[in-house]
């Protein structure tokens, strides 16, 4: 159907939201990947492959295809009940 001019500019600004904090999830993964936190040793080619891939996602998530859109949205939906998680298991002490 048709759309007015706020609801587009309104899922503009959401879908701009989901882009920034999809960038700044795979920058925290790729820190914590790099500095080993709590793992022994850590490929550089699972660094480099795992930025490929994002890479990917975000190069097509930018030309607005809806399968990138949708691994935009999965990806920080799941950074964030895993970030979540981690502060309850840090405040419960478990």
């Amino acid at each position: 159907m048709y759309e007015f001019k706020d609801e587009i500019e309104r899922k503009e600004k959401k879908y701009k939201i989901y882009l920034y904090l999809f960038i700044i999830s795979v920058l925290i993964n790729t820190f914590i990947d790099i500095f080993d936190l709590g793992i022994e040793k850590v490929s550089g080619v699972r660094i480099v492959i795992s930025l490929l891939f994002f890479g990917v996602i975000l190069y097509f998530g930018l030309l607005r295809k809806f399968w990138a859109e949708v691994m935009i949205k999965f990806f920080v939906w799941l950074n964030i009940i895993l970030l979540f998680l981690i502060i309850i298991v840090k405040i419960l002490g478990l």
